[in-house]
């Protein structure tokens, strides 16, 4: 990098002229898209109850450690207080923040608590494939209340939200976080062994799983591997595993294993209109270290990686010093977008009219461009000081997707004015307002 002397014996390092790597910025239609289908899924929830809250994007690390998964510790973004002298983070993880707000500011509040939010959370991503250190994410919290009521309200939330975008064919694949823990649960395997029996489920490599299970000389566990390790059921079939784990292993049904409570929320479902959209994964990875109950992730068909995570986490609570039952889910935006640019190109249509207007003619056009925005159709005012245009009508449709239509003063008959629109005849008239009232009919977002 180039060095520059700065006086008194200062270098100076030329400034970058690169984003660092794992952010980006976020251009018009992108931009329009994330800000609207954001406002559109805050709409949404709020329809539930749910409070719209604005996080920090700092917190103090002995604060907010005790909910972080410890893996993310080492990937954080610190810094020191100036004032205080202590440690700082950049926003690592919501969940955790609402957490620790909700437990340490709101004990005296009336229950269930109901939030939120869409903000990004950071962290340094360098050493994965991904290299996403800034990671947008819409979602919410429900807390208060342990009921798979609430399970239920956070699944619907998310398929509701999905046809915000719209993702195509969304699925959501569910599991238990207390189901897996007390099946892979093998007091007669080694440290080692119970390392390699877990990785081996979330692998789905059910001959290592029953083969394990085996050599520990559990038959009734290893007997269930070839059904819940490495199968995606419909709910009927996950109901029915369910019924004989109760049978066959009788230390699953008590309040730790979670078959009665994970049974009750999957008959609720498979009575819903969104059944059909829901999946189970016994062997599915939970997104995080504090999920308790039921997680989950949402695919859709436009991308294999999952457009959405969440669940329930009824321990995290305990971190924060208080005993707080919840749950929730979050969108991953980021993802989601470029799903959806793969999938339709550009986020919206041509929607831009561009009046080009030459010297002394600013005073023609200005009602027009008043008449066209009074009616919500944005418009792009060029300015050409010299007597030709800077280009022309066809090359401004072509070259550039978001515009609609173009509005000039007739060079040779400068009595007329012509609209030249995407995929619509040429309109020429000697009324501007003519051409401006039919834009007003044809644009979709008018207000006329």
């Amino acid at each position: 990098m180039k060095k520059t002397k700065g006086g008194e014996g200062r270098v100076l390092r030329s400034p970058s002229k690169t984003t660092p790597t794992g952010v980006s910025p976020v251009f018009s239609r992108t931009a329009r898209f994330r800000r609207e289908t954001t406002d559109r899924l805050l709409a949404l929830f709020s329809l539930y109850g749910y409070r719209e809250i604005i996080l920090p994007s700092f917190e103090y690390l002995d604060a907010i450690s005790p909910g972080i998964d410890p893996s993310l510790l080492p990937r954080l973004y610190l810094m020191q207080d100036r004032g205080s002298g202590q440690v700082l983070v950049l926003r690592p993880d919501a969940t955790a923040q609402i957490a620790r707000l909700s437990t340490q500011s709101f004990r005296d509040r009336m229950l269930p608590l109901r939030f939120s939010y869409s903000t990004s959370v950071f962290r340094d991503e360098n050493r994965t494939a991904s290299l996403m250190r800034e990671i947008h994410q819409t979602g919410l919290e429900l807390l208060g209340d342990p009921s798979f009521h609430a399970d239920m309200e956070v699944l619907e939330l998310c398929l509701r939200g999905a046809r915000v975008f719209p993702l195509d064919s969304p699925l959501l694949v569910l599991s238990h976080a207390g189901l897996q823990e007390a099946y892979l649960r093998s007091p007669a395997l080694s440290r080692e062994l119970q390392a390699s029996l877990r990785k081996a489920f979330h692998a789905r490599d059910q001959a290592t799983v029953a083969g394990l299970f085996s050599e520990a000389g559990d038959t009734e566990r290893a007997a269930l591997a070839s059904e819940i390790a490495g199968r995606v059921l419909a709910l009927s079939e996950a109901l029915v595993i369910l019924e004989s784990m109760a049978r066959t292993i009788p230390g699953l049904s008590g309040h730790d294993g979670g078959i009665s409570d994970f049974s009750a929320l999957l008959r609720a479902l498979s009575k819903t209109r969104e059944a059909s959209d829901i999946r189970v994964d016994f062997a599915l990875s939970p997104p995080g270290p504090y999920y308790t109950g039921m997680f989950f992730r949402m695919f859709a068909r436009e991308s294999s990686t999952h457009m959405a995570s969440g669940g329930r986490y009824d321990r995290l609570g305990e971190a924060f010093g208080h005993d707080l039952p919840a749950v929730g889910f979050a969108y991953q935006i980021t993802p989601i977008e470029e799903a959806v640019r793969r999938r339709d190109g550009d986020f919206q249509e041509a929607s831009l009219v561009l009046v080009v207007h030459r010297e002394g003619e600013s005073a023609d056009f200005e009602p027009a461009i008043g008449a066209l925005r009074s009616g919500k159709v944005p418009v792009l005012s060029s300015h050409s000081p010299k007597g030709a245009l800077p280009f022309s009508p066809e090359e401004a449709l072509r070259e550039h997707a978001e515009i609609r239509a173009v509005l000039w003063r007739d060079r040779e008959e400068k009595d007329h004015f012509t609209l030249l629109s995407r995929d619509r005849p040429v309109r020429r008239s000697k009324d501007v307002g003519e051409l401006v009232a039919h834009l007003l009919d044809t644009h979709p977002g008018s207000s006329r």
